[in-house]
């Protein structure tokens, strides 16, 4: 029994991270900043913002974010495939934790043709 509900859980994983929509990761990366930095409530972040260049966060703190991403996600994030220069800004971030969910998700809510996966050199 307790083996049908991990596999429960595991199915409603994989199923949210298919309906995570370019707002929800939004929301989500920046609930996760508001509660682990000091952050004004009328600051906001887009898919262009710069996460650690900007000083936004460290790495200690990116790497926070990696695993809490990952644990409401369900999906691995692989860094090591990426160019750090793609997954430092959240379009990058957000490409690389969702794949083509978050592009479908991102190409409805814009009205706007296709955008190059991770590693695309774009």
């Amino acid at each position: 029994m307790e083996l049908t509900g991990k596999i429960h859980e595991i199915t409603q994983t994989r199923e949210h991270t298919k309906q995570m929509t370019h707002d929800q990761f939004l929301e989500l990366l920046t609930n996760w900043i508001r509660a682990n930095k000091q952050m004004p409530e009328n600051m906001r972040i887009s898919a262009d913002t710069e996460l650690l260049g900007s000083g936004l966060l460290d790495s200690f703190d990116f790497l926070d974010l990696i695993v809490h991403i990952e644990s409401k996600t369900g999906r691995k994030i692989d860094l090591a495939v990426a160019d750090p220069s793609e997954f430092s800004v959240v379009r990058g971030l957000c490409s690389l934790a969702l794949g083509s969910a978050w592009q479908r998700s991102e190409q409805r809510e814009s009205g706007h043709g296709s955008i190059a996966p991770a590693g695309a050199g774009v």
